[in-house]
């Protein structure tokens, strides 16, 4: 019998050689028959739950262990306004009834219309048988200003006071006469009317319902909360519900109801149209 003249040795690399030459011969094969490359077997994918999948993914290969990676740079966290950043707060018209013009610099004057946002500085006025309603939307106060009737919107300020918003008004009655109607639900929020009898100011949460005119005369009418509070030359004078102060008397009386029914008609129609912008949310 022929002896084998190969030695162990050269077996070995014989065999080697044969199984690199039919790995080259197959492995153009295998790829063309798959198509496309595809991810080695025993794939894993690795992603957090908080962040989107293409953030980070890693996998690897069950049979040489070798590991792949691959990452991209983290979406950046989104910015949220806080709820408590004070903003300059404004003023919308409701309503106009005939000529009511308005002005933002005190010289030049334009029509006033339905929706128009008034500023800090704004002034208001209306002519012979027209109004207009004007809504605060923080407070939730509603102020009307009659025929011949002229204010300026002196300041509006917001300030933020553990988590709420806290709002200063102060309007300037030059001309006229205004209803308002007052719907607070901040105790801290203050709402003050500038006349010839000096200051009427409204500080609390509730409900109140005034007349209040340019010569100094005050009405609190019925089902007002939240007392009327004049300073004046003479010190401070509280209008409780149902009272009327004339500067001249110097001290509040009771109204007169004969007197007063059509304006009570019309702080009622007031308070109506603004109970629907008062109930919506504020962005």
């Amino acid at each position: 019998m022929k002896q084998d003249t190969f030695s162990p040795v050269g077996k070995h690399v014989l065999h080697t050689a044969l199984a690199a030459a039919i790995l080259q011969l197959c492995l153009p094969a295998v790829i063309n028959a798959q198509g496309a490359p595809q991810p080695p077997a025993g794939l894993r994918i690795v992603a957090s739950s908080s962040a989107p999948q293409a953030n980070a993914a890693a996998f690897s290969a069950a049979g040489n262990g070798t590991l792949y990676a691959q990452a991209s740079t983290p979406a950046p966290p989104l910015q949220f306004r806080s709820p408590d950043s004070p903003e300059q707060p404004t003023a919308m018209t409701l309503s106009v009834v005939g000529k009511c013009e308005y002005s933002e610099d005190g010289a030049t004057f334009t029509n006033l219309a339905k929706g128009q946002i008034l500023k800090q500085g704004a002034i208001v006025r209306t002519g012979d048988l027209a109004r207009t309603d004007i809504f605060f939307r923080r407070t939730g106060t509603s102020v009307r200003l009659q025929a011949g009737s002229e204010i300026r919107i002196e300041k509006m300020m917001l300030t933020v006071q553990n988590g709420l918003p806290i709002l200063n008004t102060l309007l300037d009655l030059r001309k006229g006469r205004i209803f308002t109607v007052v719907r607070s639900s901040v105790a801290g929020s203050t709402l003050e009317i500038r006349n010839a009898a000096g200051r009427s100011v409204v500080e609390g949460s509730g409900i109140g319902r005034y007349i209040i005119t340019a010569d100094g005369t005050h009405v609190a009418a019925q089902g007002s909360v939240i007392p009327l509070k004049v300073i004046g030359e003479n010190g401070i004078t509280v209008i409780a519900a149902g009272q009327q102060f004339d500067p001249k008397a110097g001290q509040p009386f009771a109204a007169s109801p004969p007197l007063w029914v059509k304006d009570m008609i019309e702080l009622d129609e007031l308070q109506a149209v603004t109970e629907e912008p008062a109930a919506t949310p504020i962005p």
